[in-house]
């Protein structure tokens, strides 16, 4: 009877989740996504009180989240996080919804941002993301990804962000030439010319799937002097000849055009065919995956009057204070 009450003390109870310290979940938080965090506000009240720390969202990170046609139902979530961040978002990446208003909406609320991300943002326009770099003077870093925005949009970048260190410009196709290059023709260079014309700063760039040639290469190489590293990996425009080599000898790091895609972070999205011919940064209806997005503008108007306080998006906070 005495060893059976043992056994019976002994057996291991399941923890209390709720009771883990405030610090850990501060731990944990910055180790998930942003999406995942706002879910775990959901399980108990003390993981919501912890989740309001403006520490957990200086990094608002809303890719590679599988919502695809249904991506819109991720403003209201996006703007409680700008607003649980208290104006100390310092990167913030979005992908596949989100408009002009939504970056307005981040620029009232901070402007201590150093990283900005667009993956997919078919509603957001030049002239919005250029009002969006103008009023974060921090930003050292910027990834335009697919989308409507064509290759005067770096242009429109490096004259907006002069001390920007880090650019991406993420294409999934290209336009290559077939025949002599002329030399009077610029169309396929506009992209590389308006980095080389602005970003003199630039540390690391990565162009990808461009339809850049070895004029546009070496107008980078000598307009950006303090590059460090390079991947223009499907330019297949670009000749690595004798003449690109040595002037790429000075980078610590090169991908070619003809580099491996293997550690590409969108090589899920290209075809098994090689090399892409058209034009992706064209402004099409339709996005990369086939999905048409929403663009849900309205639910900006009432949340941009609401005194820069957390709106109840969802209920996820209503009674966090009581």
């Amino acid at each position: 009877m005495h060893s059976q009450m043992e056994e019976v003390q002994e057996q291991p109870t399941d923890p209390d989740w709720s009771e883990l310290h405030r610090d850990v979940l501060l731990v944990i938080f910055d180790k998930i996504k942003t999406v995942e965090v706002l879910k775990s506000a959901c399980t108990c009240k003390s993981w919501r009180m912890a989740s309001r720390d403006p520490e957990c969202w200086r990094t608002i990170d809303m890719t590679n989240h599988g919502y695809k046609s249904g991506a819109f139902l991720l403003i209201d979530p996006t703007m409680l996080a700008i607003d649980l961040s208290h104006g100390r978002v310092e990167e913030f990446s979005i992908e596949a919804f989100g408009d002009d208003n939504l970056l307005q909406f981040l620029c009232d609320r901070t402007s201590v941002l150093k990283c900005l991300r667009l993956i997919s943002c078919y509603f957001i326009s030049e002239k919005g993301l250029a009002a969006t770099i103008k009023k974060q003077p921090k930003l050292e870093e910027i990834q335009i990804a697919f989308g409507p925005f064509s290759n005067k949009v770096t242009e429109i970048v490096g004259m907006e962000a002069p001390q920007l260190k880090r650019f991406k410009f993420n294409a999934l196709c290209m336009y290559p030439i077939t025949g002599e290059v002329d030399e009077e023709n610029l169309s396929f260079d506009v992209a590389a010319l308006g980095i080389a014309k602005t970003m003199h700063q630039l540390r690391h760039l990565q162009l990808t799937y461009n339809s850049i040639t070895n004029r546009g290469l070496k107008a980078i190489l000598e307009g950006c002097p303090h590059l460090e590293t390079l991947d223009i990996r499907g330019c297949c425009n670009v000749s690595m000849d004798y003449d690109m080599w040595s002037l790429c000898a000075r980078l610590t790091c090169l991908r070619q055009p003809n580099d491996s895609l293997d550690d590409y972070e969108f090589r899920d999205k290209l075809d098994d065919s090689g090399w892409h011919i058209d034009s992706v940064h064209g402004g099409s209806d339709y996005t990369d995956d086939g999905y048409i997005y929403e663009s849900k503008s309205s639910n900006y108007d009432d949340a941009s009057t609401d005194d820069n306080k957390s709106s109840n998006y969802g209920g996820i906070y209503d009674d966090a204070d009581s």
